[in-house]
């Protein structure tokens, strides 16, 4: 039989119990008097208990002088430390293919029991988990290799678990593609900041309670986004121009957005807004914030005053995934490397075409459609569904 040159003889070495200083040196140096190759090491304390692993390759004549050594340093150390030697390929690809993020203020084992349990239904095998973040939410993420390695199917199985158990999850490639340059479009009302700009209109036209139960209808899905808002602004007919600066004023950002965009740029992404809003009142708030690019609806005015009509295209459902495409090529960058954030019926079809699509704090429709949920007051946890730490 041929030998194969790419086997080697390695041994897997497993160091735990009380973690004090000194102990990682002392294995290097026991380990230093032999002939070995260090291939993968990865230590883990949690409440002062160490769990240390090192992959070595060796000569298999040294494997029981080395496996002595370590029953000495156990000793000495008052450690338990395994060793297992085995003939083995080290040039298998053994990369992870895909990464779970869960999130949530708390996290149960019934959850993380429900999304392993789909996993292995999957085929797939989870290489890895650790805590990635306590604040502003926990979030835990695993690294898994899977056969079927197509992301809207493993987004798809996981999103059924995570709703029936409560948690908020993505599915995202693992590797370098993680790390590469990606767009981020958010919608604004309700997302990246508290309230609907045109209920805060409404409060000054005397027509907030009509205005106010058609935008609930058009955000549930429950009447067309595109006739309920010609309606709604025909209601704001009279409204004088300054208006506009007065509810520019009234608005507040949610939690975290200036933190999201921010940490965005500087990890060198591009962030756009699309809004079924009005660029009249956001555009100055988008300015401040360097926002790369963002279209919304346009009132019309005239005569110092608000005419009660919509001036130009009107920016809907359809209009709101056009604008990622359209975002996405002018920046050269895959629709899979996307990411659409919004919480409304109208904002559907953009988190649908997008690589990862969060349903943020969103209504039930969209997020039984949306591919990933984020219930969390804060904004800047979708840091950590892309995979980015601060």
């Amino acid at each position: 039989m041929p030998i194969d040159k790419n086997e080697s003889f390695t041994g897997l070495i497993l160091v735990s119990g009380q973690d004090r200083p000194g102990i990682t040196q002392s294995l290097m140096s026991t380990l230093s008097e032999f002939a070995v190759n260090i291939l993968d090491i990865e230590q883990l304390v949690i409440r002062d208990r160490l769990l240390l692993t090192v992959l070595i390759t060796l000569d298999e004549a040294h494997a029981e002088a080395i496996a002595s050594d370590l029953d000495l340093l156990q000793e000495k150390l008052q450690l338990d430390i395994a060793i297992d030697f085995v003939q083995t390929n080290i040039n298998e690809d053994a990369s992870d293919n895909l990464r779970v993020v869960i999130v949530g203020s708390e996290i149960k084992p019934v959850g993380l029991s429900a999304v392993a349990s789909e996993i292995a239904r999957l085929g797939g095998n989870i290489t890895a988990i650790k805590r990635t973040a306590r604040n502003p939410v926990i979030a835990i993420e695993m690294n898994l290799t899977i056969p079927n390695d197509s992301i809207k199917i493993v987004q798809e199985a996981l999103t059924s678990i995570a709703i029936n158990n409560h948690i908020d999850l993505a599915v995202e490639p693992g590797g370098s593609l993680r790390r590469s340059k990606r767009i981020v479009i958010l919608d604004m009302d309700s997302t990246l900041i508290e309230q609907e700009v045109i209920d805060l209109l409404a409060n000054h036209s005397g027509k907030s309670e009509a205005v106010s139960e058609l935008t609930r209808k058009a955000m549930n899905g429950e009447i067309d986004f595109k006739s309920a808002l010609v309606e709604r602004v025909a209601l704001l007919k009279g409204l004088p121009e300054n208006i506009l600066e007065v509810v520019r004023k009234e608005i507040t950002f949610t939690k975290g957005a200036k933190v999201l965009i921010a940490e965005l740029h500087k990890q060198g992404h591009k962030v756009g807004v699309v809004s079924g809003g009005f660029i009249n009142v956001i555009e100055p708030l988008l300015t401040d914030l360097n926002v790369d690019f963002f279209r919304a609806n346009k009132l019309k005015t005239a005569n110092g005053q608000l005419t009660g009509e919509l001036e130009g295209p009107v920016i809907d459902a359809a209009a709101k995934r056009q604008a990622l495409e359209e975002f996405a090529k002018e920046e050269n960058v895959s629709l899979d490397q996307t990411v659409a954030i919004g919480d409304g019926a109208n904002d559907l079809e953009m988190i649908k075409t997008a690589g990862l699509g969060i349903a943020f704090n969103a209504k039930p429709k969209v997020a039984a459609s949306a591919n990933t949920t984020l219930n969390t007051a804060d904004l800047s946890a979708v840091l950590l569904l892309m995979g980015i730490y601060i």
